[in-house]
């Protein structure tokens, strides 16, 4: 859920900011936790600007970013992407200990966060998986089919306890590249040979990436292609999408204290394709200056009108300006201890229900591969690797080649042909 969305929304009953949509408005937004779960610890400074009425994120780079553990520790951050800063890979908060975010930007601004002290989380009693062959998806519309996660968790009694939970699911690709008015080439094409005036000559250095045609065609060249067209290629190796929970659940126990949180819903898996998912399941414990804060993040997102209806409003969190007060920063930096829980879903509890795909969701429409020989496709290439090539898989935010901790292998589906239902 990004900043941007948190600017545009309205609430009343807190430290906020409100503009004009003429107006030009420049909010430092801070984005960050620390937890004692597994994995890379990381904070993101950027600025979340509106100017006539147009809104726009613009990363803060170079700052000098450190944590502050019980008063007395510094832990220096390092900038490894821009606007992101990142703590050791070996450090691990610690339940009770006391965190405190700092950082001087560029121009010399200097920042803090409140000191969190980080709460114990409960374990996860038990996870129950429940399928509904009629429930919609929440998008794209028209299909159906869901899978929702629920947890049970034993609450300590005799405190209180606040929570949130968060998800990522894993769905295997079989498609990992799409080539728009090119061929994928697994090494490098040599510029200005052309074997035959037919075809683009390959040479020995890897590429790995689609080779394009160019916008003009050069003497000796094969000729040109008009039209427009896609070439869509299969996974090399294993390749997985990445989806991740895009709303907050927050609960507190004010009315369950020293219970039993009993089938508390926290993900929804969609029934995109007939093979099994993976989820991993996270229950984080949070203070309750954080709850508060995430709890009205949560009320002006979701039940914001929009700017018709609602002045928009910028939140104030726990990050303020050193020498300036009255400067309001968006976010809030969390110590969060977690929980972490991974279930592999085979989705054999499916029925006769056939998916749509997981090509076909992402896209919104039908692969379409490259032609095998002796077919022709719409661009050649001479010497290298047969065609038709498989593609890597690409590293980003929503896809990785790297095998899902808690994934397991299974045979190919034969009762399944991607079609919507």
């Amino acid at each position: 859920m990004s900043f941007i969305t948190l600017m545009l929304a309205g609430l009343s009953c807190i430290d906020q900011i409100e503009y004009d949509a003429a107006y030009k408005v420049d909010v430092l937004s801070v984005e960050g936790r620390v937890t004692n779960g597994p994995g890379e610890q990381m904070v993101k400074i950027h600025r979340s600007k509106v100017q006539n009425g147009r809104a726009g994120i613009i990363v803060v780079e170079k700052a000098r970013v450190e944590l502050v553990v019980n008063n007395t520790e510094v832990i220096p951050m390092t900038e490894k992407e821009p606007g992101a800063y990142y703590l050791p890979a070996s450090f691990k908060a610690r339940i009770g200990a006391a965190y405190q975010l700092r950082f001087e930007l560029a121009d010399g601004g200097r920042y803090e966060s409140t000191i969190e002290v980080m709460p114990a989380v409960p374990d996860i009693a038990q996870l129950h998986i429940k399928y509904n062959a009629n429930e919609p998806f929440d998008k794209p519309e028209g299909y159906k089919g869901v899978h929702s996660i629920y947890v049970d968790v034993q609450d300590p009694a005799d405190q209180e306890n606040y929570y949130s939970w968060e998800y990522t699911i894993y769905e295997k690709k079989q498609w990992c590249r799409t080539c728009e008015n090119g061929i994928y080439a697994v090494n490098e094409v040599i510029p200005g040979q052309y074997p035959f005036n037919r075809f683009y000559q390959s040479g020995s250095k890897p590429y790995e990436n689609c080779f394009t045609q160019p916008a003009e065609r050069k003497p000796g060249a094969p000729a040109f292609v008009s039209k427009p067209w896609i070439y869509d290629y299969e996974c090399r190796d294993g390749c997985w999408e990445i989806f991740n929970s895009e709303t907050m659940n927050l609960f507190e126990d004010r009315l369950t204290n020293g219970g039993r949180i009993i089938d508390r819903k926290i993900a929804r898996m969609p029934y995109y394709q007939c093979t099994g998912a993976l989820i991993e399941i996270r229950q984080f414990s949070l203070t309750k200056e954080a709850f508060r804060y995430f709890k009205h993040f949560q009320e002006q997102t979701e039940n914001n009108g929009g700017i018709a209806s609602t002045p928009p409003t910028a939140l104030k969190g726990n990050i303020r300006n050193i020498a300036n007060d009255r400067e309001v920063v968006v976010g809030y930096f969390a110590a969060s201890a977690a929980i972490h829980v991974r279930q592999f879903v085979d989705r054999k509890d499916t029925g006769d229900l056939v998916p749509p795909g997981l090509f076909e969701i992402l896209n919104q429409r039908k692969p379409n591969a490259e032609p095998e020989p002796p077919e022709v496709a719409f661009m050649l290439i001479w010497d290298g690797p047969p065609r038709v090539p498989r593609a890597t898989c690409l590293e980003t935010r929503h896809s990785t080649g790297k095998r899902p901790l808690g994934w397991i292998d299974e045979p190919e589906p034969t009762k399944c042909t991607p079609t919507k239902k």
